[in-house]
């Protein structure tokens, strides 16, 4: 069988490992970074591992430098009492050259004793000397430490011309081969008839290196120790002062989800006592405030819902009677007339007020549910813009629209047309005479619609405010619809009733994009298949080509409710237009839109007037292009007008 062989390394196992080893330091960072007590015990910690290294280098050192001294100095004294008795010994009786070999012997012998840390010793003669009557032998123990390897030159020039004792730190060679701290101390010998001699021991201080690892030992132990008790204290204090600090944090979070009843237990009189009384006042004060402002805001939508309710009748009654005026206003003379006209108009904008603000208050209230069925968005927004093809006639604007995917979903179509409407009016009225573009888009999950133009445009700031109640981007301009300030408000309140969204984007003079995204089924988790953009700073958003123009059939708004097509009437409202260069228009009751869809001109389109072309304005249907032309006739004397212009 041959040998199992272990895969080889691989660049991948490398990159596996450095992704591993990443994710611990992310993950050990995560943790440091979200516990107070996790950061303090680790800067004690460190901070006291950092002081003990610190202390105990001193410690060791001074510890060291103090055994190393008082050996040295030992040795010395050792060394100088045996120089001194062998000198004695050499110089007090006459020798002969054998006996002076034999007390040199003794000499060397006698300084080995590894007990009292004397590892050796050499008697070498002085060189470039005289010659003497005779010389002996340089003798040297004979151990393992072999001190004439230890002795430096530099030391054999200086002890000659020394009368003193000189010494030097030396490592001594072990026999397990390692090596002790020792030094050889050296001074110079006379000896009788045989010349100047150096006479050399060595010393081994591996005592006081023993001394100084035990001392080193023993006070790495007690940093250890005394590091684990400081964390361990420091965890219990930081507990004991956080703990006041992750109840206030919880109960905040309680107060935030609206549990004004969370309160602290309060311990005592000291700092942590008055941060539980300061929380729980606080928490009092916001509970009391939070009920008044219920209480206000209860006491203001029931105000808001009554009034509306109540004025409903009335008005009710005064639209009814207004209504019937207003059919007559044929009979009534020119002032009387235009009064009529406009007491109908602001009737109709009356009670669109009124239906928004009984909107408004049930969604104050809550009380809104849905009705919800499959219906295709697209089929909806092509029938709200098909409504409101009056008003884009009237305003100049050509209207595009373009669905991808399926468009199908689970809401309540009464609901995302009024959204829809909202959004297609606003830009009709901003589009200044520019397209505006429809895009319907169907994802996974959810259903989008991009309503975007080509116009004035919204800064940052109007974007911030777009969906605020009775908020208007430029209340000097005139709106040809109408509008309560409630419409967007609604309309982002009925998206967020199907669980999606409305949103706004802007650039001042390249136009505006509002987004309605919905879930495909409410309730669902959902991603809006497109992105929140101006739309119109896109390259693709001016191409025709990949857009369906709604309106080209030339049908009027009144198409789906049996309405004579526009075509016929052309060419003899053209004949009268270059006959008298100005022609009487007098709008049909039967093509009037329904209430629901009628701009402010399109209600008062009964008045009887002469008009000229004005410049952008479809010469077939003059400047009002929302009403098409009933019969031309002669103009009538102008009678002067007693009431004041509205």
């Amino acid at each position: 069988m041959s040998p199992r062989r272990s895969a080889p390394y691989t660049p991948h196992q490398r990159r596996s490992f450095v992704e591993g080893l990443r994710s611990r330091i992310v993950a050990l960072g995560s943790w440091w970074m979200s516990s107070v007590t996790v950061r303090v015990v680790s800067l004690v910690m460190l901070a006291g591992i950092v002081s003990m290294v610190v202390a105990g280098s001193v410690i060791v050192s001074q510890v060291r430098s103090q055994l190393f001294d008082r050996a040295v100095t030992s040795a010395v004294d050792q060394f100088e009492a045996a120089r001194a008795s062998a000198q004695s010994t050499f110089g007090t009786t006459v020798l002969t050259a054998g006996q002076i070999e034999q007390a040199a012997n003794e000499l060397i012998i006698s300084q080995y004793d590894p007990v009292r840390s004397i590892v050796g010793a050499a008697l070498l003669r002085t060189p470039n000397q005289d010659e003497t009557s005779f010389q002996i032998a340089e003798p040297s123990t004979q151990s393992s430490t072999q001190i004439v390897t230890l002795i430096s030159a530099e030391m054999r020039q200086a002890v000659p011309g020394s009368t003193g004792v000189l010494w030097q730190s030396v490592a001594l060679p072990n026999d397990n081969g390692s090596t002790s701290p020792g030094i050889v101390a050296g001074a110079s010998l006379e000896l009788p008839g045989a010349g100047q001699y150096e006479f050399y021991v060595a010393y081994s201080l591996e005592n006081q290196e023993e001394t100084v690892r035990l001392v080193t030992g023993i006070l790495m132990a007690g940093a250890l120790v005394l590091v684990l008790l400081l964390a361990l204290i420091t965890w219990l204090v930081v507990g004991l002062v956080l703990h006041p600090v992750r109840e206030a944090s919880q109960n905040a979070r309680k107060l935030a989800d609206g549990a004004f009843d969370a309160r602290m237990r309060v311990h005592g009189e000291d700092e942590l006592a008055q941060l539980a009384r300061s929380f729980n006042q606080m928490a009092q004060s916001i509970s009391d405030q939070f009920t008044r402002l219920e209480r206000m805001s209860k006491v203001q939508q029931d105000f808001v819902s009554a009034v509306s309710h109540e004025l409903r009748s009335p008005v009710t009654t005064i639209r009814m009677a207004g209504q019937l005026i207003y059919d007559k206003r044929d009979e009534l003379p020119t002032a009387l007339r235009r009064s009529a006209e406009l007491q109908h108009d602001q009737l109709i904008n009356l009670d669109t007020m009124l239906s928004d603000l009984l909107e408004i208050s049930r969604f104050d209230a809550g009380a809104m549910t849905l009705a919800t069925e499959p219906s295709d968005l697209a089929d909806i927004v092509r029938r709200t813009i098909r409504a409101q093809l009056p008003l884009a006639q009237s305003n100049g604007v050509v209207v595009y629209m373009q669905t991808q995917g399926d468009t199908t979903a689970q809401i309540e179509p009464r609901r995302i047309e009024r959204i829809v409407r909202n959004l297609v009016v606003n830009a009709l009225e901003h589009a200044e005479s520019r397209p505006v573009r429809i895009r319907v888009v169907g994802g996974s999950t959810a259903v989008a619609v991009e309503v975007s133009d080509n116009g004035i445009g919204l800064t940052d700031d109007q974007v911030a405010h777009v969906f605020d109640r009775f908020w208007r981007a430029d209340t000097a301009r005139v709106r040809k619809s109408g509008g309560t300030g409630l419409g967007l408000t609604i309309a982002r309140e009925d998206a967020l009733l199907h669980g999606g969204r409305l949103q706004c984007a802007g650039e001042l003079g390249l136009g505006a994009t509002f987004l309605l995204a919905v879930p495909r089924e409410v309730g669902q988790t959902w991603t809006s298949p497109l992105p929140l953009r101006v739309a119109a700073a896109e390259e693709s958003w001016s191409d025709d080509t990949l857009w369906e123009r709604i309106g080209d059939d030339g049908t009027t708004r009144g198409a789906e409710e049996g309405a004579p097509p526009l075509i016929p009437e052309i060419g003899r409202v053209k004949r009268e237009l270059s006959e008298t260069g100005s022609i009487r228009v007098v709008s049909r009751e039967a093509q009037r839109p329904r209430p629901d869809a009628m701009s402010a001109p399109e209600a008062a389109a009964g008045e009887t007037r002469d008009v000229m072309p004005t410049p952008g304005a479809d010469p077939h249907l003059g400047p009002n292009q929302s009403h098409a032309p009933r019969e031309t006739e002669p103009p009538e004397p102008k009678v002067p007008e007693t009431g004041g212009k509205a």
